[in-house]
């Protein structure tokens, strides 16, 4: 092979691969600069959401309750708050989370999180977390809800991750668990 074509070749190869470390450099600085560690964000939501304190917070592995899992679950410092991070499958975008306040055994608060879904705007509109909102749960296995038109998936995620904060609240914290406040 003609060492003149060999060259420019061997040269465009090493520009490219000197490009390609300095852009991996610049994205892993990027990623370390911008890291949001997601138990501290969620314990920032959780204090930000109910104005208590909340100095210890547990990792539930994803306790998976029917077609949802509880994430993350705290009770605030002064006893009064357990906060559920949950997660819901079954909408159209993916998984919703959601942090669910659960107040003397009554759903106090709905919060979404993190989600992909494009219809959640049907569910506020049609004040569907409402009916949640003022649950004893403490006396149900799970909520009974209907879906919203036109956004079937979304509530039935939504409907997933609250009804897997009520079987693990009754589980673990109303019968007395470790994790009870």
């Amino acid at each position: 092979m003609d060492r003149a074509k060999v060259m420019p070749l061997l040269k465009g190869v090493l520009v490219l691969a000197v490009i390609a470390l300095c852009s991996g450099l610049l994205l892993g600085a990027f990623n370390i600069l911008t890291y949001v560690d997601p138990l501290q964000a969620t314990y920032e939501q959780f204090a930000e959401d109910t104005g208590a304190a909340f100095s210890e917070m547990k990792d539930e592995d994803g306790q998976t309750f029917g077609s949802g899992s509880v994430v993350y679950y705290a009770v605030s410092d002064d006893g009064q708050y357990h906060a559920f991070l949950a997660s819901g499958s079954g909408g159209y975008g993916g998984n919703v989370q959601m942090y669910v306040y659960i107040k003397d055994s009554v759903i106090e608060n709905i919060v979404i999180g993190d989600n992909s879904e494009t219809f959640l705007d049907r569910l506020d509109e049609a004040k569907f977390y409402d009916n949640f909102i003022g649950q004893n749960v403490a006396e149900l296995d799970a909520l009974s809800v209907d879906a919203v038109s036109g956004a079937t998936r979304s509530s039935t995620a939504v409907k997933n991750a609250v009804n897997a904060v009520v079987q693990y609240y009754n589980a673990n914290v109303a019968a007395g668990g470790e994790n009870n406040g």
